[in-house]
């Protein structure tokens, strides 16, 4: 597909294991096929074992289909040759920062991936000055990184990935070591990216409330694409979300409630903002407020 930066034509994986292993070992990802679009918002949703984070980590070559096609830009993920081109272009940012993070201050940190692209010296400072300005930590730039909170040390390593210039940034449960307000952070910092920069952002997640403010749904189920759409058509599916252990998000859970007791909803409910919206016009309608 012309406009499309990742493509998975019929791809499956399984992990490496003694000959009796795998004879009983099943694929983590079976037959996906699925395009990602330049500029997208993609949650990819899944519980532990569904093959959401081998699909991240097939998205720039770390893992190689055993069968089936994965292409980057055109780019197939098996030709050992374009590997590095291929990561120019995608990026990752995993569940712990602090395996990511090598140096021992915050802009040197950022500056390791550009170094070792052969980027130049002058270059390199305003990539590391502009990637810290986007992630908002310019002003914790001579920091040493074991000083930051979970949340800043992931804005940090976002920084990094976005100083290498890459097109898209796979996000693989960023925010699963990290508190609340942490997982708000870095959940601004993507959306941010993606809006204001233009940056394809696939964002793995176990939280539905991340999910729902994505502009598209993947929902992974025994290494399969189980569902694919908009947060609200892949929310609407209450049963089948419930029936592979997931839930819908709280905001959403709290609008059928409310419906439940007989309080019209006009909208669709995904976010807290979207029930605190939806609320007040009801209660508009009803004369209980102006």
């Amino acid at each position: 597909m012309k406009d499309s930066i990742i493509e998975f034509d019929n791809v499956s994986f399984t992990y490496d294991g003694t000959e009796e292993e795998q004879k009983e070992r099943l694929p983590a990802v079976k037959e996906v096929t699925l395009s990602i679009k330049k500029g997208e918002f993609v949650s990819v949703l899944g519980h532990n074992g569904s093959g959401k984070s081998t699909l991240a980590k097939l998205c720039n070559a770390i893992l190689i289909p055993q069968s089936g096609k994965v292409t980057v830009c055109g780019m197939d993920t098996a030709d050992e040759s374009l590997i590095y081109d291929i990561r120019e272009k995608v990026g990752m940012v995993f569940q712990n920062p602090d395996n990511q993070i090598v140096a021992t201050i915050v802009e040197d940190d950022v500056a390791f991936g550009p170094e070792n692209l052969g980027v130049e010296p002058k270059e390199i400072r305003r990539r590391v000055d502009e990637s810290l300005k986007a992630v908002g930590m310019y002003e914790f730039r001579e920091y040493e990184p074991h000083k930051l909170s979970g949340g800043q040390k992931q804005r940090v390593a976002i920084a990094g990935i976005i100083a290498m210039r890459t097109d898209c940034i796979v996000f693989d449960e960023p925010t699963a070591m990290i508190d609340p307000k942490g997982r708000a952070e870095v959940m601004e910092t993507a959306k941010k990216l993606n809006r204001e920069n233009g940056i394809t952002v696939i964002f793995i997640t176990h939280f539905m409330e991340e999910a729902a403010e994505a502009d598209r749904v993947v929902v992974m189920d025994d290494g399969r694409v189980l569902l694919d759409g908009t947060p609200a058509r892949v929310f609407g599916e209450r049963e089948t979300i419930r029936k592979i252990g997931l839930e819908i998000p709280s905001a959403a859970n709290l609008a059928d409630m409310l419906k439940e007791n007989g309080i019209e909803l006009e909208s669709d409910v995904l976010t807290p903002s979207d029930c605190i919206d939806a609320v007040y016009e009801a209660a508009r309608k009803a004369g209980v407020c102006s």
